[in-house]
């Protein structure tokens, strides 16, 4: 077998790999003996089947099984012998195959980063001290109290206007029928802001 990095980009890479057509041989011969042992065939004690008889009928069959075998072996000791950890599974492009060839085929991997740790104490880190002006601090507080609008309580039978809160209950329902969701209780909202439907704000008025 000869492997060979034919592509790189960044963590990119092509292997292409030769298997010699003499080692592909050995593996049919030895899947081949293999069948031989048990297959039976009508006029052949088990056993016995000729190993030309057990071609000519499943040569394609079994020389799949051996490519596929060949496959998964070459290319997991072509990705040691390179030392290459792959992420996720190998694409494999086949380039020359088929019985009494030999093999040729193309492999592109994403491999994992190579990260080096350095020893933690001999990492440095810069201290930053931040000072905090006073009038800085009071200048935000006064900002986000400013947003915070106080509400008064309204005398009974006052009448809400747009930027008041009010807190209701309601129960919608769609021809007559309630739905998920169709009830609140003690919901808040300021008018004006028309969160629930456009419009919803001045009718509640």
């Amino acid at each position: 077998m000869k492997v060979k990095i034919e592509n790189k980009k960044g963590l990119n890479k092509d292997l292409k790999i030769f298997v010699d057509k003499k080692t592909i041989n050995n593996h049919l011969d030895k899947k081949y003996d293999e069948i031989k042992k048990s297959i039976v065939l009508k006029g052949f004690r088990p056993g016995k089947v000729p190993t030309e008889i057990i071609k000519k009928q499943f040569s394609k069959e079994i020389y799949r099984d051996v490519l596929d075998q060949v496959l998964k072996e070459t290319s997991k000791k072509a990705l040691e012998e390179k030392k290459i950890k792959p992420i996720g599974q190998p694409k494999i492009d086949l380039k020359s195959y088929g019985e009494g060839k030999d093999l040729e085929y193309v492999i592109s991997i994403t491999e994992f980063p190579k990260i080096e740790l350095k020893p933690i104490e001999k990492i440095k880190i810069d201290e930053y001290t931040v000072k905090i002006d006073s009038n800085e601090t009071d200048k935000r507080i006064k900002e986000i109290a400013k947003n915070q609008k106080k509400f008064i309580e309204k005398k009974e039978n006052e009448k809400s206007v747009l930027e008041d809160l009010v807190a209701f209950d309601y129960k919608a329902t769609i021809d007559g029928k309630s739905f998920t969701g169709s009830e609140g209780k003690n919901t808040q909202i300021v008018l004006g802001k028309d969160l629930f439907i456009k419009g919803f704000d001045k009718k509640l008025i």
